[in-house]
């Protein structure tokens, strides 16, 4: 078991594995948004609409300055809509790409995977009565072949 300190001096014992998650910033620094009057939130990103409009209106922001959800997919698919509607008929005046259910994976051993809503956030959303919590193992795709039990199947 390992011992952790947090920058702040606080102790965590007993951890059996770290992630570090450090974040990240926009990079928006020498773009002249003051000078377009484009706000900013108080952590540096864009402010953006449900249609990434900003407070230009000839300017648009989409993606990790947005700070909505940052993941390259999810700024592709903004970007699509932001084309349909900038580029489209009017049957596509209104596209906007949705924020909710959107899947995301940690790329670690093992590896993670989420979508949806946390339980925390579902119970309060639907109540408690109305929420189902179903959990499950497997083996990572590589072994998924064989017929290895995963408590037997190799570490990496």
């Amino acid at each position: 078991k390992k011992v952790i300190t947090t920058t702040k001096g606080d102790m965590i014992y007993g951890v059996d594995t770290v992630i570090m998650a450090p974040g990240r910033v926009p990079n928006v620094e020498g773009l002249g948004l003051d000078k377009a009057k484009v706000l900013l939130s108080h952590k540096g990103y864009i402010q953006v609409d449900e249609k990434q409009n900003t407070t230009c209106p000839s300017i648009f922001a989409l993606g990790d300055v947005c700070g909505k959800v940052e993941l390259t997919p999810m700024a592709i698919a903004a970007g699509r809509r932001l084309a349909d509607r900038i580029f489209g008929g009017t049957e596509l005046k209104n596209s906007k790409v949705s924020y909710d259910l959107v899947p995301t994976v940690v790329f670690s051993h093992p590896p993670i995977g989420t979508i949806g809503l946390t339980e925390a956030e579902a119970v309060a959303k639907y109540g408690q009565d109305n929420v189902k919590v179903y959990k499950s193992s497997f083996a990572n795709l590589f072994y998924g072949i064989f017929d290895v039990d995963p408590a037997d199947k190799p570490k990496t």
